[in-house]
């Protein structure tokens, strides 16, 4: 496969899994009454944007993350009143749902892909990624090697797995820590959990970019 079309493919892989992210979560706060009011899939400079229903949708090209907004006016309609999340007027249990359900639909696309039990069992063996960097250069090997051969519909099903088992361990930036820090949405968060967050991140940064260093070296050896 050329390097064009791996990188295309990858792409791809990346990016379909933050739309079904996206529209999961926008689905799942819809449904409990908190509409978002932006969805942005991927970053970078802005391709093509277009509101639906009220929801502005940004296309970008760095499909390594997405967002979703959902800063409004508060509920009275105010015009001078500064912005408010519209997920913490919902009760602590359905924001919570809206925050982890939607990595749940990709754990399901992980099943369907790669059946029942390996989607189940790859999600789980997920979370210990972190933990186990002298494997990680193999794994990223073996994951470039599946899209040179042409099993794309496996390589989504891992690509799913590992990315919701990664998104749902409890550091600030991902699902896992945002769901952490519910108790504490609506006053300040005590020093404590705030130097447990930064251990974690402090963690998980380098790890993060020596995952996308191998990755590269693996697309451009």
């Amino acid at each position: 496969m050329e390097r064009a079309t791996l990188l295309f493919w990858l792409w791809m892989l990346f990016f379909a899994v933050n739309v079904l992210w996206a529209l999961g979560q926008t689905a799942v706060a819809t449904s409990f009454g908190a509409r978002p009011t932006a969805v942005q899939l991927g970053y970078g400079p802005t391709l093509f944007s277009v509101t639906l229903s009220g929801i502005r949708w940004s296309l970008r090209p760095i499909a390594l993350g997405s967002s979703v907004s959902f800063d409004g006016p508060p509920a009275e309609g105010a015009k001078d009143a500064p912005l408010e999340n519209r997920l913490r007027r919902l009760p602590v249990g359905l924001h919570l749902a809206v925050i982890l359900v939607p990595w749940l639909f990709l754990v399901g696309v992980a099943m369907a892909c790669l059946g029942a039990r390996e989607g189940l069992g790859q999600f789980l063996s997920g979370f210990a990624i972190p933990f186990q960097p002298s494997a990680l250069p193999g794994r990223l090997e073996r994951f470039i090697a599946l899209l040179q051969s042409g099993e794309v519909l496996r390589a989504w099903g891992l690509a799913s797995a590992k990315l919701a088992a990664l998104n749902l361990l409890p550091v600030p930036m991902l699902a896992g820590g945002s769901a952490l820090l519910l108790p504490w949405r609506n006053r300040p968060v005590p020093v404590w959990v705030a130097g447990l967050n930064f251990l974690a991140l402090a963690f998980f940064l380098p790890w993060a970019c020596y995952a996308l260093y191998l990755l590269g070296g693996a697309v451009f050896r």
